[in-house]
């Protein structure tokens, strides 16, 4: 019998995989889309190193064996360890540089690049990522497609992971998760239209309003609680999808084709022809803002359809 291999993948959501930004922000949803990695080695034992915000939904997951959070700590432990794989999915040139202590047989990722003296992939042809998402808007792959292809696998359809001990009692039909977060708050559909859509679908369905969002247990509580989610492009799609829950995804400023081929997301795009689109602008530059273009009577028929 082939004894299991030793993963380290480190991921802290300070930096997001598909975009050259570093944040103190930790991306929730960014961890929460490399667990699908975690198929790849379900007959290993993976060490992860997270954020200390990110560590609840990885807490409970049975792939990984070892949970570490991100800090001297951490790092202390990996260094004096040998690993048959690393993957590393973050930017930062501290991590990068510190990563190039750690030994291991196979390297996939990012690191730190003697030779350019900056973040570099071990895989050539995902060099894109190190330049933000506005500049591959032309690259028509799904999210976890490039996140396979970063370690040099093909995606065959695989979810992401985030297992509960306890599943929430399914309470509503509908849930509303209509905030966005402050890197990109052109993300938000405008609040008279999720309004709209209450009145179009309250007759025949029950609709809860987003809860929890500042507790990640709470939240994901929440979304556990609805049989659909109508939200944006933000955490609640991934935790949504995360949990086997149908999800209506409404895009405008950033890409929905990073979602093509995924199950039970049903995407909208904006129908709005504008030729910044995807622009990944925080403030919209222009006279017609493509979220508003995006009408509740087309969510409400959409909601009915999967709900019948």
């Amino acid at each position: 019998m082939k004894s299991p291999r030793k993963i380290l993948i480190i991921k802290t959501g300070f930096s997001e995989f598909l975009d050259r930004g570093i944040s103190t922000t930790v991306s929730l949803g960014d961890v929460l889309l490399c667990t699908a990695l975690l198929h790849l080695y379900k007959d290993d034992e993976v060490t992860w190193v997270t954020s200390w915000a990110a560590r609840q939904m990885l807490e409970e997951n049975s792939y990984i064996k070892e949970l570490l959070v991100f800090g001297p700590p951490a790092f202390e432990k990996i260094k004096v360890r040998r690993f048959d794989v690393l993957v590393n999915l973050e930017k930062d040139i501290g991590i990068c540089t510190y990563l190039s202590q750690v030994r291991t047989k196979k390297r996939y990722g990012f690191y730190f690049s003697q030779k350019i003296h900056d973040i570099a992939t071990h895989i050539r042809s995902t060099q894109y990522l190190l330049s933000g998402q506005e500049n591959h808007r032309d690259i028509h792959k799904t999210a976890i497609g490039i996140l396979y292809e970063t370690v040099g696998e093909k995606w065959q359809g695989q979810g992401l992971i985030l297992e509960r001990r306890l599943p929430r009692e399914v309470k509503y039909d509908v849930g509303f998760n209509y905030e966005v977060g402050t890197k990109w708050p052109t993300k938000a559909w405008p609040m008279e239209k999720w309004q709209a859509l209450e009145k179009l679908l309250e007759k025949d369905f029950s609709v809860s309003w987003q809860r929890g969002h500042k507790n990640i247990l709470k939240y994901i509580d929440w979304i556990d609680s609805c049989r659909l989610i109508v939200t944006s492009d933000s955490l609640g799609q991934a935790i949504g999808q995360a949990l086997g829950k149908k999800v209506i995804t409404l895009y405008g400023p950033t890409n929905y084709r990073r979602m093509d081929g995924v199950e039970n997301v049903h995407v909208v795009p904006s129908p709005l022809r504008c030729p910044h689109m995807p622009c990944f602008l925080p403030i919209c530059k222009n006279d017609k803002f493509c979220m508003d273009y995006i009408e509740p009577e087309k969510i409400a028929i959409l909601c009915e359809r999967l709900l019948s």
